[in-house]
């Protein structure tokens, strides 16, 4: 029997039968039916790989050495980092699977059916900035590869038409799809670790392991290196919204443990791959916060350097398309009357012009170590209220009361007008928490003075959210748990 909480919209009726084009749409946001969901575990050996060996995840790597650190600081941060965002994200794997549809849409089993739009927000903003890094990065490769091999020539111009061909490869195998993507993917992934091997073995004879660092952007060794940790934290918990993406195709018989593993271990290796080598490659310049691509080129010999631009392009492909495809999707949720494919298009749109006033206009790529840090603060909080409910959901998800939002509301977990206000004020607070204890170079929060001007952003706000969450609970039962039943 479905419940609904005292006051709500009544229980809907039963989902009218999907017509002949839904019935085959299962690239939107409808459940994949059981018979297609093909994918395994094992398949995040390439997602993620894929995604993470591309210069748009790579240069945040040259971050730490931009903010002062030596080699040997940089590389723990980026360690350090890198282990506390995977154990966050990891967890996460179990939901998709376990509904069958995206992560957005699957929260709204713990946000309420319209809560879900606060994942759709996060999904769309965290695409939006990491599709404009990657395509910024692709498209430099690109102006780059040009001015070096043909003499084209370089400047804003230039950077413009670069972008606009590397988009225009991101859109397409975006808009096409899930299975364009993990075509995609394995020749990505292999051909990523490759050329990132390449560049370390070609750099070695320059590498020096002592190198000290520069000035540091904060007031202490250890201030500056937990704001590098948390930057680096980042970059693999800015994944959370887009998981379910491909846990869906994965059966919901699927061990939840290996789920967890496979979907961790790949995440933690390729991004501390990735974040190392960017690092690596930045202690080299004669000045840390040069253009990123442009000293790789300048710092790598002969026609290697000639290969690595061009990955530069090719590299851009997965991650930048990855990012547009969840964007997309996670928007099919709101615009759901639409294709995926349509509402894809749109929101490529609506990205090539964040790309062109962050990168063209007002020359702002150079903020992003502000953006990865301040991402935490709301992905965190959203990643808590979810792993708690996970943890105490008892019984399979429904997924049909999920998507009442495309009737008239209901079901069960339509709550309070369709918002959960237990998980609704958790991530408020953890949130206002963790924008309030922020320490970057661009914004300093009351609460960071409390100690010492050390960054607790990401813990603080995470565990905040969880312990609100849980006592929430246990205070006020959630009308779909079986407390309340």
């Amino acid at each position: 029997m479905t419940v609904t909480s005292p006051g709500s919209a009544p229980s809907a009726a039963p989902p009218r039968a999907a017509g002949p084009a839904e019935a085959t749409a299962v690239d939107g946001i409808a459940p994949i039916p059981d018979a297609q969901r093909t994918s395994t575990p094992g398949d995040f050996g390439w997602i993620w790989p894929s995604a993470q060996f591309s210069f748009g995840t790579v240069v945040l790597g040259a971050l730490p050495v931009v903010f002062g650190l030596g080699w040997w600081a940089s590389a723990t941060a980026i360690a350090a980092g890198v282990a506390a965002g995977t154990a966050l994200l990891a967890p996460l794997a179990r939901l998709g699977a376990r509904t069958g549809t995206n992560d957005p849409v699957s929260s709204g089993a713990h946000f309420g059916v319209r809560g879900r739009v606060i994942g759709n927000l996060i999904t769309v903003v965290t695409a939006l900035g990491f599709f404009s890094i990657a395509v910024w990065t692709g498209g430099t490769a690109v102006m780059v590869a040009g001015h070096r091999i043909l003499a084209t020539p370089t400047g804003p111009t230039a950077l413009t038409v670069a972008m606009l061909i590397t988009a225009a490869a991101v859109v397409l195998v975006a808009v096409r799809g899930h299975d364009a993507l993990v075509r995609t993917y394995r020749i990505t992934a292999l051909a990523g670790g490759a050329v990132l091997a390449g560049v370390v073995l070609v750099l070695a004879p320059q590498f020096d392991p002592g190198y000290a660092g520069g000035d540091l952007v904060l007031d202490s060794a250890l201030h500056t290196w937990l704001l590098a940790a948390t930057a680096s934290a980042s970059v693999p918990l800015s994944y959370a919204t887009f998981q379910g993406d491909y846990t869906r195709y994965m059966p919901a018989h699927t061990r939840a443990r290996r789920l967890v593993w496979n979907s961790g271990t790949a995440m933690f290796l390729s991004s501390l791959t990735a974040l190392l080598t960017g690092a690596y490659v930045t202690t080299l310049f004669p000045v840390p916060d040069a253009p990123w691509l442009q000293g790789l080129t300048d710092a790598t010999p002969g026609a290697f350097a000639v290969v690595v631009v061009l990955f530069g392009f090719a590299g851009t492909l997965p991650q930048g398309a990855l990012c547009l495809y969840a964007a997309g999707l996670s928007a099919n949720s709101v615009f759901w009357r639409a294709s995926r494919a349509h509402v894809t298009a749109a929101v490529s749109v609506l990205a090539l012009a964040v790309l062109y006033l962050g990168a063209v206009v007002y020359e702002a790529m150079d903020t992003m170590s502000a953006f990865v840090t301040l991402l935490l603060t709301v992905v965190a909080p959203w990643a808590a209220v979810l792993t708690v409910g996970l943890s105490a959901q008892r019984g399979p998800y429904v997924a049909r009361d999920l998507r009442t939002f495309t009737e008239q509301g209901g079901g069960r977990y339509w709550y309070t007008h369709g918002f959960n206000p237990r998980a609704v004020t958790a991530f408020a607070v953890g949130s206002a928490v963790g924008v309030l204890w922020v320490n970057n170079p661009l914004f300093t929060g009351p609460l960071a003075t409390l100690t010492g001007g050390v960054d607790l952003s990401l813990p603080a706000s995470f565990v905040t959210a969880a312990a609100l969450y849980a006592l929430l609970r246990r205070l006020w039962p959630e009308p779909s748990s079986p407390s309340a039943r």
